[in-house]
């Protein structure tokens, strides 16, 4: 179903920039703000400044950063670029293993456990343990450096800039509904670029997704992730709505690609 060109130096390059250069960028910030000692300064000062938009906007972002919700994004790029859910599907693992383990090793207080809920803003369910790092940080920015890397292969760099921004959006929003401290996004952002990148580098090996039956196992993961997300108790009433849209959006990508069936695809697509 695909042809395989070999990819060029030149493109090559590129790719091992955008794997490297967020993930190091992420890394430093984490280590700055640790170094800082600042982490509770910024915390309230980014959770205040947030407040200047409705809880609806903080809450629907964060809500984006469930597992079921990315899957439900990407389920509407499927008819188009099947690459990205595999992907993204194969960087489970990894990411889960590096947020679920760490929060067990650190086992950190929430910024509600040290400064009290009453002194900032909080959006949603009052969380106090399990802080570092962010494993909505971690989703966001492994599903955008699934797209990005991917898009990047074939030049479509407006994409990896999109994924990424709204990546950053999604992150910071742990910090606007007052759940995470900017340390854990940091450092949850990075761990889930690099695993992000890791599932994009399987995909191109495991090829799954170019068979029909592994393209239509694919569809019915994705199908179940947006009927998922509609029912989810995921602690943000405020967010409801865009639980309802990636609803939508998901199982109507899935409809579209299911009338058009599976298409032969690029080696960098």
């Amino acid at each position: 179903m695909s042809t395989r060109p070999l990819p060029s130096p030149s493109r090559s390059r590129e790719s091992a920039c955008w794997i490297a250069v967020p993930a190091a960028i992420l890394a430093l910030c984490a280590l700055a703000t640790l170094a800082s000692g600042r982490n509770s300064e910024w915390f309230l000062g980014w959770n205040g400044a947030a407040a200047a938009l409705p809880a609806f906007v903080w809450a629907g972002l964060t809500n984006l950063g469930a597992t079921s919700g990315a899957f439900a994004v990407l389920a509407g790029f499927l008819a188009w670029y099947p690459r990205w859910a595999a992907s993204a599907l194969l960087a489970v693992p990894a990411g889960a293993l590096y947020t679920h383990g760490a929060k067990e090793f650190f086992d950190e207080a929430r910024p509600a456990a040290v400064l009290g809920p009453e002194n900032f803003n909080v959006i949603g369910e009052v969380l106090r343990t399990g802080s570092f790092p962010s494993g909505h940080s971690a989703t966001a920015f492994g599903f955008a450096a699934v797209a990005a890397l991917c898009a990047v292969q074939s030049g479509r760099r407006l994409v990896a800039l999109s994924a990424l921004a709204l990546a950053s959006a999604v992150a910071f929003s742990r910090v606007a509904v007052g759940a995470h401290w900017p340390l854990d996004i940091f450092a949850g952002a990075a761990g889930g670029w690099l695993c992000g990148a890791f599932g994009v580098w399987w995909s191109s090996h495991w090829r799954f997704w170019e068979r029909r039956t592994g393209w239509r196992v694919l569809a019915a993961l994705l199908a179940a992730f947006s009927i998922s997300i509609f029912f989810e108790e995921l602690g943000y009433p405020e967010g409801r709505w865009i639980q309802y849209v990636l609803c939508a959006w998901g199982l109507g990508g899935i409809a579209v690609a299911l009338a058009r069936g599976p298409q032969p695809q690029r080696a960098d697509a």
